[in-house]
């Protein structure tokens, strides 16, 4: 491998960027729901380009940060990052952190000029911003402070809905839902270095999905429940049932994989086929991404 693949493969790594779709999948649902929701025409290209940019350089300076304001915990407990191992230096993840941060504002505020209600845009981004830091800055001190990468995950939600106005009542309901399970993955990656599972009850708050079923309407949604069902049940038998072959992070790839899967439901429950359709093959893809670039 050349110098400068390795160069490029260590910064995907520090991103997480095999995760990365997943933020798409999670702002084409929001606001294609925000949309059928509200009696809405779906965003203009130039503000999908602006949304997508945004969030996902958020989500980008989020996991540098991670990585960043973890280098010590990582170094005491021989956890093998890119800046433990010596690939990159802190002062270059930091130069690149606040640089992402500066590109995400500006693509933010150039989004604010292209809508009607801008204050609720530019307040779901901030809430965003907040938990991002938040939960970097404590996770490693309180427990509860998964809760607070769940809420990432809500205000996501919220911040693509707002590019079309005030986020709807259904869009309010769904980033609840993705925050608990979300928050209930985290609660297992907590245990990810030590491969242990103390409790089933993030396994449980996974399943907050589940409540989608109330509303759905259309047999499309019952095939994607299956599928995503089926996958997280494989994956609990075959990485986490048995103590004796416990792959902890191996369930959690599998857990980031799925978050696709309750995008199309959403858009399933909205009655967008096509955009369901599209989640679902992203989450066929994600796996094989995975696999070059590590999920955690």
């Amino acid at each position: 491998m050349s110098q400068a693949s390795l160069n490029l493969k260590t910064w995907m790594t520090l991103g997480r960027v095999s995760n990365l779709p997943t933020v798409w999948t999670n702002t084409l649902a929001a606001a294609l729901l925000a949309s059928s929701a509200g009696a809405l025409a779906p965003p203009s290209s130039l503000v999908w380009i602006l949304l997508l940019a945004a969030l996902s350089l958020l989500y980008l300076a989020g996991m540098l940060l991670n990585d960043l304001l973890d280098a010590d915990w990582d170094q005491q407990h021989d956890n093998p990052r890119p800046i433990t191992l010596g690939l990159v230096s802190r002062q270059q993840v930091r130069l690149a952190t606040a640089l992402l941060l500066v590109l995400a504002a500006a693509s933010l505020l150039g989004l604010s000029r292209l809508i009607e209600q801008p204050h609720w845009l530019l307040g779901s981004a901030t809430l965003l911003v907040g938990c991002i830091l938040g939960y970097n800055l404590l996770h490693k001190k309180y427990a509860n402070s998964v809760w607070l990468m769940g809420a990432c995950r809500s205000a996501l939600y919220l911040t693509a809905a707002a590019s079309l106005a005030m986020p709807p009542e259904p869009i309010w309901l769904c980033a609840i839902l993705l925050g608990v399970y979300i928050s209930g993955l985290t609660y297992l990656a907590r245990q990810e270095h030590r491969n242990q599972l103390i409790s089933r009850l993030p396994l449980l708050l996974m399943l907050s999905p589940l409540a989608l079923a109330i509303y759905a309407g259309n047999a499309w949604f019952w095939p994607v429940l299956l599928l995503w069902l089926g996958w997280l049940g494989w994956h609990y038998w075959r990485n986490l049932a048995n103590p004796r072959q416990r792959q902890v992070r191996a369930f959690i790839g599998a857990g980031l994989a799925a978050l696709p899967l309750f995008d199309a439901l959403v858009l399933a429950v909205a009655d967008q086929p096509l955009g369901s359709l599209l989640c679902a093959l992203v989450f066929f893809l994600l796996p094989h991404f995975q696999r070059w670039i590590k999920p955690t």
